[in-house]
This record gives structure tokens, C-alpha cells and sequence, in this order.
């Protein structure tokens, strides 16, 4: 099986995994070829319809990784926002999202408590020693041989250009992290491809990371070209659900009847095939019902 460490030191091509909060949309992930899943902070809440404020726990990730792990055969990396007030809560996160199934967990030096990087974020960067100090916790007391640990940092999300950048990447690269995640919420990739020309010309090799929501017309061709090794496509599942729903419901009030959805659904043969229904039945004739 693939791991997160894989994916990010694979050298052929970039890697790409999917935001995803739960196995339905995660299987229809790994189908359309994806290489991993990316379990969303952002996401995790918006289905529970929270804003990304640390609403949600430890023990409700370790769930969604859990039930996620069980029925997809591709790698988890668990969006662990700032590890938590301390590394003493981070060590608890790397044990329970290794233990329930994932191959990775994402810290960012986003003070807590922490607060979305698009809505609401504080005006400083979390301390370069305290985010070192959960990057090692993280790696030291996981669960998995194997586990990944990426930093990120939103430095440049903050504005504080790539020098900020660079000596943050520096600092968590130094503290053995597997990968380096660079955040930005521009229009254009322009800010990003200079800041992986200069983090390759300091000499530093761990692999780059890149989440490319908001300059979503960089292609993989381009990454590849920037040295970028891994790119997180977050949050389009949850936007595209939330588009297709609200025509579908609104089409069958509108129209008064349920078959005003029927070009909008799939087939329950679809359904069946998404969880399982041969793979069931197969077990039944093999162990009884």
C-alpha cells in the first residue's frame, strides 16, 4: 500500500490527494485516481456545519479516519490544524489519527486557538520554537512505523513575504519534518513558483507540498516544473455537494414531484456498487447471515 511518506518521495510525477470527509467521497476519490485522501479541517466542519474553528475534536478525526481507513485502499493525511495549544495535545493527535489508520498528519504554525487561514486568522504567526517543538512531538510519539509529519506554514498567507517563508521552512525542515507545506490564498500561482525556486536554490530538500485552492489553474505540468512533490485539492468536495443538492431539492419542491430529480441522481445500482452490496452477499454465503 502507498503511504503518505511514498507520495511525497515519489519522484516520476506529483502526487495529488483529495479532500475528503468521509468513505463515500473518499472511494469515489481513489476511483477517479487520486493518490490519497486529505481529511479537511475545513470540510470535517462544514458537514457538520461548524466553521473551521476547532469545533470538532480528536476523538471525532480519529472516527472519520477510522471508518475512512476501512473501506479505502489509499493513504490518509489527517489536516491536524495547529496541533493543538500544545505538544503535549499534539502527541495525543499522533497516536490516535496513527492508531485509527492514517498515514500522515499536517501541522501549521496557525496560533491557537486556531482559526481558518480564508476567515478570521490571527495577525501573528504561532512561535517558530513551539511549532518545532509539536512537529517533533508528532514524529516522535505516533503510533505507525511510517508516519508522516508535513509543516505548514502561513506566512505568506499573513503577508510576510518569502523571507518569513524560507526561515520557516528552514526551522521545520531542521526539526525532520517529511514535508513542507507552503500556503497561500493568491489568485496566481506567481508568489508560490518564486518561493519553491528559492526554497530549492537554500539547498533544502524535503519535499514541497502545495494546497491550490485559490489558484486553482496550476497544473500538474507546473507544479512538476516547481520542484513540488504533493498537491492537496481541499474543499471542492463539500462546494460541489453543496451545488448539486440545493439544485436537486430545489427542483423537487419547485416542480412537486420527486421525479424532478431524476436526470440529477444516479442509479441504485451505483449505489449498491460504491458500498459493497456483491462483496456482502459474498460474505453471507461464506460465513451465514
Amino acid at each position: 500500500m502507498k503511504t503518505i511518506k511514498s507520495l511525497l518521495n515519489r519522484k516520476e510525477k506529483v502526487s495529488l490527494i483529495c479532500g475528503a470527509s468521509n468513505a463515500m467521497i473518499a472511494k469515489l476519490a481513489e476511483n477517479a485516481g487520486f493518490d490519497g485522501i486529505w481529511l479537511s479541517s475545513f470540510e470535517m466542519h462544514a458537514w457538520n456545519r461548524f466553521p473551521d474553528a476547532s469545533i470538532l475534536n480528536v476523538a471525532d478525526y480519529a472516527d472519520a479516519v477510522s471508518k475512512i481507513s476501512d473501506r479505502v485502499n489509499i493513504p490518509i493525511l489527517v489536516d491536524a490544524d495547529e496541533g493543538g495549544p500544545s505538544a503535549i495535545n499534539t502527541i495525543r493527535m499522533a497516536r490516535e489519527y496513527s492508531k485509527a489508520g492514517a498515514w500522515g498528519m499536517c501541522i501549521e504554525d496557525n496560533p491557537s486557538p486556531k482559526r481558518c487561514s480564508f476567515y478570521g486568522m490571527k495577525k501573528e504567526l504561532e512561535k517558530t520554537e513551539a511549532t518545532v517543538g509539536k512537529i517533533r512531538a508528532a514524529l516522535e510519539k505516533n503510533n505507525k512505523p511510517g508516519f508522516a509529519v508535513i509543516a505548514r506554514t502561513e506566512a505568506l498567507i499573513q503577508g510576510r513575504g518569502i523571507d518569513v517563508a524560507i526561515e520557516r521552512a528552514k526551522a521545520y525542515t531542521g526539526a525532520g519534518c517529511d514535508g513542507f507545506l507552503i500556503h497561500n490564498k493568491n489568485k496566481t500561482p506567481d508568489e508560490v513558483q518564486r518561493f519553491c525556486d528559492r526554497y530549492h536554490a537554500e539547498g533544502i530538500e524535503t519535499p514541497l507540498v502545495i494546497v491550490p485552492t485559490t489558484y486553482n489553474q496550476m497544473t500538474t505540468k507546473q507544479m512538476e516544473e516547481s520542484g513540488i512533490s504533493l498537491a492537496i485539492y481541499a474543499n471542492y468536495s463539500v462546494r460541489a455537494a453543496v451545488g448539486a443538492l440545493e439544485t436537486l431539492f430545489g427542483k423537487v419542491i419547485q416542480q412537486g414531484t420527486l421525479s424532478a430529480g431524476n436526470d440529477l441522481v444516479v442509479p441504485m445500482e451505483k449505489i449498491f456498487d460504491l458500498i459493497a452490496v456483491d462483496e456482502m452477499k459474498e460474505n453471507q454465503a461464506r460465513y451465514g447471515s
